[in-house]
């Protein structure tokens, strides 16, 4: 399924944080581009990524969806988003 997720823009820098946890699972927030910490965000990650998108929160929802169930690489998470606008196509 391909699901069509909203680009940040300049009016409005939106961005997602997403991030691998130590259990393997995934996690995700939509946060103000000066929101996002330089350090890790979650409890217990691994990895952490900031994607220029801005979900709602059902797309968010089948994005970590995908993640968790791996249909969706956690490394293809930065092949998504702009902060020119526009959108993504995300396979999940």
């Amino acid at each position: 399924m391909e699901l069509t997720v909203n680009n940040s823009t300049t009016s409005a820098f939106l961005v997602t944080v997403f991030a691998e946890l130590q259990d393997g699972s995934f996690v995700g927030k939509v946060m103000a581009e000066t929101d996002v910490p330089y350090t890790p965000y979650f409890d217990n990650e691994v990895d952490q990524v900031v994607v220029y998108i801005s979900p709602d929160e059902e797309q968010l929802q089948a994005i970590l969806t995908a993640l968790n169930e791996r249909r969706l690489a956690f490394g293809d998470l930065q092949n998504y988003g702009s902060a020119a606008g526009g959108k993504s196509i995300i396979s999940v």
